[in-house]
């Protein structure tokens, strides 16, 4: 930097020129009007950047560079008071060489020279770190007090050299006071405080300021405005100056009420827990997220014969039967995969080697966010429950099958008195043939409806596997309605959509529900009435499978809510007499079928029953088959039957029918008669085999045989076992055909015509 040397005329020149050099501000003089500077010391060039031959060959320099906004007011305040002969200084800003704006401080005197021209000589001090640090400091207490007014919790600040206490918004409204209410002194919070907290938490804020606590943080009551006391909780920092000492103590204090009681109803509550579950005859106990035990119950202790420790963890599913474990946990994690309740009755083998039932049902504990954090359970032995339950279920089958066997004798009983009582009149009427002919008409009936009675119970029992073929819904409906209807005063009715689908169901059982159905509703209506049945196309939105939806609708008394939730249960029935299967078949066969069946009723309007089947995805329908209708044909016929008065009266249906006939009575003399006619050239059209020889070779093993001989061999599977798989798919195991026992002449040629004709 360039030295000036500067003639004071007062001091030595070296000595003064020294001491402008050594000044860090800059010094200068100027004129009082035009502000043009006649002197700068080389400092100026160092603080603003600009070189000091410019302040001074530059006229009007100062103007140029000092701030827009302090430019006017600079001077005129300097251009007054140079006027008035006053000294003066002010702070204002210049723009720096290079673009920085610089505080100065600028202390100014009016002096006159020897010429009495009047000048201005002044120091400019760079204030600038100065202004920044009062900015900051402005701006962050600025801040500050936003924060205090604004602040969700209580703040205060305490000044801990005058004990001002500066107290926020927030901290006045929580305990109830106006803005003008409370004194900013450290006496008014001190009175707010409870009596009994007072001194413990002034002892507390002691210790913090000198020292001896590490952090502030104490929990304490004061009073509300009302009268009230609110628990706080108070958190604070500390200031101390640059020697050290501590100056400002700011804080905060929240409104902690609630939380404590509500810590104390939890307290409460976990006692009252401990207290219910300690006394419970059930077993209680809770678990983690991983089904791992934390607390067990004393009865849980009892139960198991487990002391709680043992329990923990995962030691409680020690005790479960090993029988019984693999099925536990397949409930167990499809119960938690979806958060659902458990509830699963499983052996328990107690460590004294007692094998007990326990019943166990868990419920999820979820967090506010939704997420399962643990479990609790209750267990309770029923090993008791569960014999009783079983003495009951085993005494209601009882008297469910006396019912039923009442039911069943009293029909049975019925269709013999017609049977014996017409052969035996037919017997008396011999020299009457038509006579005799109507009677036996009548028998013929009657043992069709006790074969249809045995094929009812079967079918209910144990399997009665639907014999299935695609079939025109339509035409089935009105055959089986109109028979069921023949003979009553109620009206049929139909409502058929033109297009419906056909369906692959066995005809016999399917026209049999309808049957009951229409039955059922004739019944409803002993003074007449109408029964409309009514089909329709459906599409199932969900599965996207097509239906056939079947209705039979009555206007009859109705079925009370009580009954018509267990119309469908075996043995159930409203009917003075009856076995109760009628309803209970229906719905077994249908959801043989893959169907549904469901009912809806109005008291004193009439019920509904609604029927769902698949549609057959085949267009080729088999039309219903025709009680009466009787083809006859020709060819040679083997029958093969243990029993010989069936072997003798198939032989004579099918003679009179036109078909040369030859029966056996096993499959090993089916098998070799077969051969011997097919070599001698006198092959059989078709076979019949009964499915069931005790002691010798049934249909399926014959059929084996018999298609290795002849591969094209037409042969017709029989059997009153309609139970038997044989029976519904005869077609994978060889069969070309099925005829189910007992039958009639009709179903005969109906069969042998639909197969040798095909």
């Amino acid at each position: 930097m360039n030295e000036v040397t500067y003639d004071s005329g007062l001091l030595d020149e070296k000595l003064y020129s020294t001491l402008i050099n050594s000044i860090r501000g800059i010094v200068w003089e100027a004129d009082p009007l035009t502000f043009r500077f006649f002197f700068v010391s080389p400092h100026a060039e160092r603080i603003l950047g600009y070189p000091m031959q410019q302040w001074i060959n530059e006229p009007d320099f100062w103007r140029t560079h000092t701030h827009p906004d302090d430019v006017e007011w600079c001077s005129d305040y300097c251009r007054d008071a140079s006027l008035k002969g006053e000294d003066h200084e002010f702070q204002y800003r210049m723009i720096a060489a290079d673009g920085r704006v610089v505080w100065l401080h600028d202390i100014v005197t009016v002096v006159r020279t020897d010429d009495g021209t009047l000048r201005l000589r002044g120091i400019m001090i760079d204030i600038t770190k100065n202004r920044m640090t009062e900015e900051k400091l402005r701006s962050e207490e600025e801040r500050f007090q936003l924060a205090m007014q604004g602040a969700n919790d209580g703040l205060w600040d305490w000044n801990l050299l005058t004990d001002e206490v500066y107290y926020s918004t927030r901290w006045k409204s929580m305990l109830g006071y106006s803005e003008e209410e409370l004194e900013p002194h450290l006496n008014t919070w001190k009175r707010l405080v409870h009596p009994a907290d007072r001194e413990a938490t002034l002892a507390q804020v002691q210790d913090f300021l000198d020292g001896r606590l590490e952090k502030y943080e104490f929990e304490f009551r004061m009073r509300h405005k009302a009268g009230h006391y609110l628990t706080v909780l108070s958190r604070a920092f500390l200031t101390r100056n640059a020697q050290g000492k501590a100056v400002r103590l700011v804080g905060t204090h929240v409104d902690i009420t609630g939380r404590k009681w509500a810590e104390e109803a939890l307290r409460e509550s976990e006692k009252l827990f401990h207290t219910l579950c300690d006394s419970a005859p059930i077993g209680i106990f809770r678990t983690d997220g991983e089904g791992n035990n934390t607390y067990c119950s004393p009865g849980w202790e009892k139960i198991t014969g487990m002391s709680a420790s043992e329990g923990m963890g995962m030691g409680w599913s020690k005790g479960i039967h090993p029988d019984d474990l693999e099925e536990h946990w397949k409930v167990w994690n499809k119960t938690i995969a979806v958060g659902h309740i458990y509830s699963h009755e499983h052996r328990r083998l107690k460590p004294q080697g007692e094998t007990i039932w326990v019943r166990t049902l868990v419920t999820p504990v979820k967090s506010p966010a939704g997420k399962i954090s643990g479990y609790v359970g209750t267990m309770e032995e029923i090993s008791e429950l569960r014999q009783a339950r079983q003495d009951i279920l085993k005494n209601q089958k009882i008297e469910a099958l006396g019912v039923l066997a009442g039911g069943l004798a009293h029909d049975f009983n019925n269709i013999l008195t017609i049977i014996l009582g017409n052969v035996s009149l037919a017997r008396l009427q011999l020299h009457d043939p038509e006579k005799v002919t109507k009677q036996l008409e009548k028998a013929e009936n009657a043992t069709a409806r006790a074969k249809d009675l045995a094929q009812q119970l079967l079918t209910f029992a144990r399997g009665g596997e639907p014999v299935k073929k695609i079939i025109e819904v339509a035409g089935l409906l009105k055959e089986a309605a109109g028979f069921a209807l023949h003979g009553s005063n109620v009206r049929g009715e139909f409502a058929l959509a033109d297009d419906l689908w056909p369906v692959e169901a066995d005809e016999g059982q399917l026209s049999q529900v309808i049957q009951n159905l229409v039955l059922n509703a004739v019944q409803a209506m002993p003074e007449g009435g109408s029964v409309t049945i009514s089909a329709e196309n459906a599409i199932s939105p969900q599965e996207e499978k097509r239906f056939v939806k079947i209705s039979v609708a009555d206007t009859g008394s109705g079925i009370s809510e009580n009954h018509l939730q267990r119309i469908f249960d075996p043995y159930f029935t409203t009917k003075q007499q009856g076995s109760g299967l009628g309803l209970a078949t229906c719905h077994s066969i249908i959801r043989r079928h893959g169907g549904k069946i469901r009912a809806t009723s109005v008291l004193g309007k009439g019920s509904t029953f609604h029927i769902s089947l698949l549609a057959s995805e085949q267009e080729r329908v088999s039309e219903p088959s025709s009680r009466k209708a009787v083809s006859h044909g020709s060819g040679r016929i083997l029958v093969m039957d243990d029993e010989e008065d069936i072997r003798e009266l198939t032989q004579i249906i099918l003679e009179e029918l036109g078909y040369t006939v030859e029966t056996v009575e096993n499959g090993t003399e089916a098998v070799d008669l077969y051969r011997q006619r097919k070599d001698e050239g006198t092959p059989f059209v078709a076979v019949i085999l009964d499915l069931t020889i005790p002691g010798g070779d049934g249909g399926k093993d014959a059929n084996e045989k018999l298609l290795k001989i002849d591969p094209d061999i037409k042969t017709i599977v029989s059997s009153g076992y309609s139970t038997d798989p044989i029976m519904a798919n005869y077609r994978d195991y060889g069969f070309s055909s099925v005829l189910v026992k007992p039958y009639r002449s009709q179903e005969i040629s109906k069969v042998l015509q639909e197969l040798l004709t095909a």
